[in-house]
Formats: C-alpha cells, sequence, structure tokens
C-alpha cells in the first residue's frame, strides 16, 4: 500500500519508462521525440545524462494536448 500523501506522490519524478507507459509510447519514441525537439512534456536533467519528469508537469501536458470536445450543439446534429 502507498503512504506517502496524495502531495508527495503528486509531485513524483517518473523515469523514462514511466512516462513512456502514461503516454501509451514507447521508451525509444521518448527518446526520439526528446533528440528531434517533438512536444513533450517538461524534464529535469538530473546529471550528464539523467533525466526525470515531474509528474505535475506530464499532467498539465496531458491537458494541454487534448483535443477539442466532440460534441456539437443539440440543433448542429
Amino acid at each position: 500500500m502507498d503512504t506517502r500523501s496524495g502531495e508527495a506522490r503528486h509531485s513524483s519524478l517518473l523515469t523514462v519508462e514511466d512516462l513512456a507507459t502514461q503516454l501509451g509510447l514507447s521508451v525509444s519514441s521518448i527518446y526520439r521525440m526528446r533528440s528531434t525537439g517533438e512536444s513533450l512534456p517538461r524534464a529535469a536533467k538530473l546529471g550528464s545524462r539523467a533525466v526525470r519528469w515531474r509528474q505535475t508537469d506530464v499532467d498539465a501536458w496531458v491537458e494541454d494536448h487534448l483535443e477539442p470536445s466532440a460534441h456539437l450543439p443539440s440543433e448542429a446534429r
């Protein structure tokens, strides 16, 4: 059972594997996207090679990339 507070969980640092799982992408896709400058959540560089992502940044990035609602006004149907 996870005993960390909701705030501690929400600000946790994710590995590339964690990020790939959450976004439904492969790890190699994440690395490719980083190298080509494609849009990804903001990362924190922890040394010469280690990179982590904050859960809050991932959540915000996903929100920013949601497609507009597909709901049409009833009179337009």
